[in-house]
């Protein structure tokens, strides 16, 4: 499980498409319901491969390469990885804005 305190910064804040939160007049409130979210979707709904990628790349800093040795995968398969967890954390992102917010 990824731990709770979800730091987000400019780099990983494009995990989720932070502007559909933006919508809210409070900064902070947008801010703690997307890092709910960020949480949750990143335990629930990426595989296991895109979530190692994800964390490890966005919340650890890690260079795609140094997790692809770590795997033992080629460098665009950790890209590959990353990329659909984008697009299924952005799916999920743009469902609950609109149906909480």
């Amino acid at each position: 499980m990824l731990h709770k305190l979800v730091s987000l910064n400019e780099k990983n804040e494009q995990l989720l498409s932070y502007s559909e939160f933006n919508r809210m007049e409070d900064n902070s409130d947008s801010r703690k319901a997307m890092k709910r979210l960020l949480r949750q979707a990143i335990n629930n709904e990426l595989t296991d491969k895109q979530r190692f990628c994800v964390c490890e790349h966005y919340f650890k800093n890690r260079s795609m390469k140094s997790i692809a040795e770590e795997l033992g995968v080629n460098p665009s398969t950790v890209t590959r990885h990353i990329q659909n967890a984008q697009r299924r954390l952005k799916r999920v992102a743009r469902y609950y804005s609109y149906t909480v917010f």
